[in-house]
């Protein structure tokens, strides 16, 4: 990531440097090319001005000619043509150049565009021709040596590139420093994060030790190892729990066997035994079955087969199936209310199953346990069973759906603490909710909340 950022201050250094340095020398190469061009234009006025002038003083012209070699620097030399093409008057030195020289054509009597040659001997000329307004019409020549204008740019372009160079070394090492510096935090939070294991999730960033630009990063990853934190509680809470429920039936099984094979049994008794041994095979092969259901739904591998169900005929079909368990605690089951739902049917009853389960052990002799459809406003469907039960205290309501959880668990021949788990997997396979109320001594509510169909 240094080197990476490094590289880009550089590259970026560079094309500003690269910019100004070709606005500069862009800016210095017109200055001159324009400071030259009026003065070329200039120069071509005067000589024009004295062809204008009859008779024609060629003595005044030729002197005219001449002060263009007085000039300490940036000589000048012209030449007068006439109708024929025949020289008339030229600066002294102007035969020699004339034979190396191209001037531009031009028929017109304002001058033309000039030129630029370079002379074998290494001399530059910006070269111009007009031709004069009066009669004869007289051709004007004109070169200036910008040599020592040329030498200047040279020696202008090294020195940029000096600078360049310079510029670039001393902004890569800037452009070094100034990213190991802006990435040490980042640096020390890397350190930080190999070094969470975890037995370590509760060692958080300090989010005040880092820059604004990394605050929601920081905060960012300490919400993550809340999460973790969470999801390893849990994860070893369920494997301790896993554990108990498993150790119980095979310490059963064993002991069973250990007694029975202590001394000679007879047909009854071997018989009793493996009666025994198959109801605690039945409830280990419950358990592997509903842990297997949970994994693949928490994988999402469960397909579901989503119908549109009558809620009233279904409900009343796992009341049906309930009953002979309701009336030997006399518990009346009441269904209310009409409702079409989009689900599983058989995730659904397996659902309400376990539900109406819980709430007939936790409801008392002569109780009631009432199920209420409810279509509501976003056109899902509200499943609501509440019973007169016991109630549950309000510091076991969030852990009620935590697997192998159980109130009171003293009572464990009540089940395994996966029913109310395996309900809020089919709830959320199907998308939808559920929910939990209850008071002491005033029963408890549930709510399967299942969304509209969509398929529409």
């Amino acid at each position: 990531m240094t080197a990476r950022l490094t590289g880009l201050f550089s590259l970026a250094a560079l094309l500003i440097f690269l910019g100004i340095g070709f606005y500069l020398y862009r800016s210095l190469t017109e200055t001159f090319a324009q400071d030259n061009r009026q003065f070329l234009l200039k120069e071509i006025q005067l000589l024009q001005n004295v062809l204008a002038e009859q008779p024609l003083n060629l003595e005044r012209l030729a002197d005219e000619q001449r002060e263009g070699l007085d000039l300490p620097t940036g000589e000048y030399y012209s030449r007068i043509l006439d109708e024929q093409g025949h020289n008339l008057s030229e600066t002294p030195g102007m035969t020699a150049l004339a034979a190396m020289l191209q001037f531009p054509r031009h028929s017109g009597s304002q001058p033309g565009n000039e030129t630029i040659q370079a002379l074998p001997d290494g001399r530059y000329f910006m070269l111009m021709t007009a031709i004069s307004n009066a009669k004869p019409k007289h051709t004007v020549q004109i070169g200036l040596d910008i040599s020592h204008q040329a030498a200047l740019l040279t020696e202008y372009r090294r020195n940029l590139a000096a600078t360049l160079l310079i510029g670039l070394l001393f902004s890569g090492l800037s452009a070094l420093a100034v990213a190991r510096r802006g990435l040490k935090p980042l640096a020390i939070m890397a350190r930080h994060m190999e070094g969470v294991t975890a037995a370590q999730l509760h060692e958080q960033l300090v989010s005040t030790d880092y820059p604004r630009e990394l605050l929601d990063l920081a905060v960012a990853f300490n919400a993550m190892l809340r999460r973790l934190d969470q999801s390893f509680a849990q994860l070893q809470q369920f494997s301790a729990d896993l554990a108990h429920e498993l150790r119980t039936p095979v310490n059963n099984l064993t002991g069973e066997c250990e007694v029975i094979l202590g001394q000679p049994r007879s047909v009854g008794e071997y018989r009793n035994i493996l009666e025994s041994n198959l109801e605690e095979y039945r409830r280990l092969a419950q358990i592997i079955e509903t842990l297997l259901f949970l994994a693949r739904a928490d994988n999402t591998e469960i397909a579901l087969h989503k119908i549109g169900l009558d809620a009233r005929a279904e409900i009343e079909a796992v009341c049906s199936y309930l009953d002979a368990l309701a009336e030997e605690k006399r518990i009346c089951l009441l269904c209310q209310g009409e409702g079409e739902l989009y689900a599983d049917a058989q995730l659904f009853k397996r659902a309400l199953s376990n539900l109406l389960v819980n709430a007939i052990q936790h409801t008392p002799v002569n109780g009631e346990i009432r199920i209420s459809i409810q279509t509501t406003d976003d056109g899902g469907v509200d499943i609501r069973l509440q019973d007169n039960g016991c109630g549950i205290a309000a510091e076991h309501l969030p852990k009620l759906f935590d697997r192998f959880y159980r109130v009171n668990s003293a009572r464990s021949g009540e089940g395994c603490g996966l029913g109310l788990a395996i309900v809020k997997s089919i709830m959320e396979l199907h998308r939808g909710r559920i929910t939990i109320t209850s008071e002491l001594g005033e029963g408890t509510l549930v709510t399967l909340h299942f969304v509209p169909d969509r398929r529409n």
